[in-house]
């Protein structure tokens, strides 16, 4: 997709997934952008854009996955 995009010029869609909520280092939780990367995705290239969304890739990845309570016991039967 990202080559396609890249030669038809149709703009790069925004990753956002509306579950907007900032961190400490105001990166937001649910697309892993920065503030002024979201601040700014509207103005940016396409090249720009791949190039927030390769940094969002990398934050993502390096963060340590949520830990998420259940009413299920963990415990072996």
């Amino acid at each position: 997709m990202k080559a396609e995009t890249m030669l038809d010029n149709t703009p790069v869609p925004s990753p956002c997934i509306r579950n907007c909520c900032l961190d400490d280092s105001d990166i937001c939780l649910g697309c892993f952008r920065s503030l002024d990367e979201i601040r700014n995705w509207s103005n940016a290239d396409n090249a720009s854009r791949e190039q927030i969304l390769h940094r969002a890739a990398a934050r993502r990845q390096s963060r340590p996955s949520p830990l998420f309570l259940t009413n299920k016991d963990p415990s072996p039967q």
